[in-house]
């Protein structure tokens, strides 16, 4: 993708790619044109194959979640609540565009090489928690745990159950959804209290 793609079609383009079906092999360009209304001719001269705007769309998603992430965060809030948010902002991250997030999960391995899919998840999610993590060992306000694991145990568990709302529940309410995350995740990582 040499062009940069105008942000009006980028938004059309998530807001519309989840009206695809979830196999990509089953989708042609014309498809996404008649789903997004964008002309064939203008997603070919963005995007040179259905693939490359599989990875677009996969990319912006990850844009938006780092987005997201770092709008959430507040530097003057105490840890368990800045972590909290970030938690929030992914759940909200994934009801934004419910049937997208379906499609780009279905299709990982054609979205993109999984290590700049790793990249991506590891800039919009894992850095911001494994710094919270840091901070709240060395403040004391949370246990000291290996940041990594614990960066990676939650982003799978925010991203499954997120999923899982998405696709039995049919929709996903971010602050009833980590309220039900959270305390599985603070009462493995807050600090012991010993009488």
């Amino acid at each position: 993708m040499s062009r940069s793609v105008p942000a009006p079609m980028a938004d059309k383009l998530l807001a519309t790619a989840g009206e695809l079906a979830l196999s990509w092999d089953e989708v042609r360009t014309e498809d996404i044109a008649e789903a997004s209304g964008i002309p064939r001719a203008t997603l070919y001269y963005y995007f040179s194959s259905k693939d490359e705007i599989l990875q677009f769309l996969l990319t912006r998603m990850l844009e938006r979640l780092t987005d997201a992430v770092a709008a959430a965060e507040d530097p003057d809030a105490a840890i368990p609540d800045r972590l909290a948010a970030v938690v929030r902002a992914q759940l909200a991250h994934l009801g934004e565009f419910p049937a997208t997030a379906q499609l780009l999960t279905a299709n990982l391995g054609k979205a993109g090489k999984l290590p700049d899919l790793a990249a991506g998840i590891n800039a919009a999610f894992h850095e911001p928690v494994r710094r919270l993590l840091a901070l709240g060992a060395a403040n004391g306000t949370l246990r000291p745990v290996d940041p990594e694991i614990a960066a990676t145990a939650l982003y799978g568990a925010v991203t499954v159950i997120g999923l899982r709302s998405l696709v039995i529940d049919n929709h996903l309410d971010a602050d009833e959804v980590s309220g039900q995350i959270l305390p599985l995740f603070w009462s493995g990582i807050r600090p012991d209290v010993r009488p």
